[in-house]
């Protein structure tokens, strides 16, 4: 099974250094910020990884990983000067398995309300190690697994070819097979 701690400690860290560093009322709009990052990042990754636009060939997972890495790293400053317009313009558009509208509502119950907070934290420290799962998953396709097999490695499950897969349905697969077991073993709530 893949090791998300040093993902899930990285996450747990930013939660406390924003907690501290913004005001109740921007904090909870800072994850939803970061998860909608993250999460467009993420699918232009795969988008490049679904159109073969990516070198592959790696013999070691270790060295794919690092150059997805890079890759993400790159995407991620293509999001960046778009991320605001994007979350303002399109809402709803579900990018994988997030939307903006649905956090920013939490968001905004968050600035008040105890148990919304601890829902958006949650919900941001669950979709960075999903969305590392994805870029995990893609790493290990480039070493020359198939899906199946990456998704067995990745997860210790075997389970039966599912023809199609986008970033939306590997992110279903990896909430269900993966970050769901791992969170519920791992996470616990940040002291108040």
């Amino acid at each position: 099974m893949i090791a998300l701690i040093s993902a899930l400690n990285e996450a747990m860290k930013n939660v406390e250094t924003w907690r501290n560093k913004y005001s109740r009322q921007e904090y909870p709009h800072k994850m939803v910020l970061n998860i909608m990052y993250r999460a467009y990042s993420t699918r232009l990754v795969y988008q490049a990884f679904d159109k073969q636009e990516l070198v592959d060939g790696f013999e070691d997972f270790q060295e794919a990983s690092q150059y997805i890495i890079e890759i993400y790293s790159k995407a991620a400053l293509e999001v960046h000067p778009n991320l605001l317009g994007w979350m303002k313009n399109q809402p709803y558009e579900e990018v994988g398995t997030v939307c903006t509208a649905r956090y920013e509502k939490l968001a905004t119950k968050a600035e008040t309300d105890d148990k919304a907070l601890e829902e958006v934290e949650f919900s941001y420290i669950f979709e960075m190690l999903n969305d590392m799962c994805v870029l995990y998953f893609i790493a290990m396709r480039l070493c020359g697994d198939t899906d199946v097999e990456a998704i067995a490695k990745m997860t210790d499950i075997m389970i039966e070819p599912l023809g199609f897969m986008d970033y939306t349905i590997t992110k279903q697969v990896f909430q269900q097979l993966l970050v769901a077991r791992y969170m519920s073993e791992h996470y616990r709530p940040l002291p108040k």
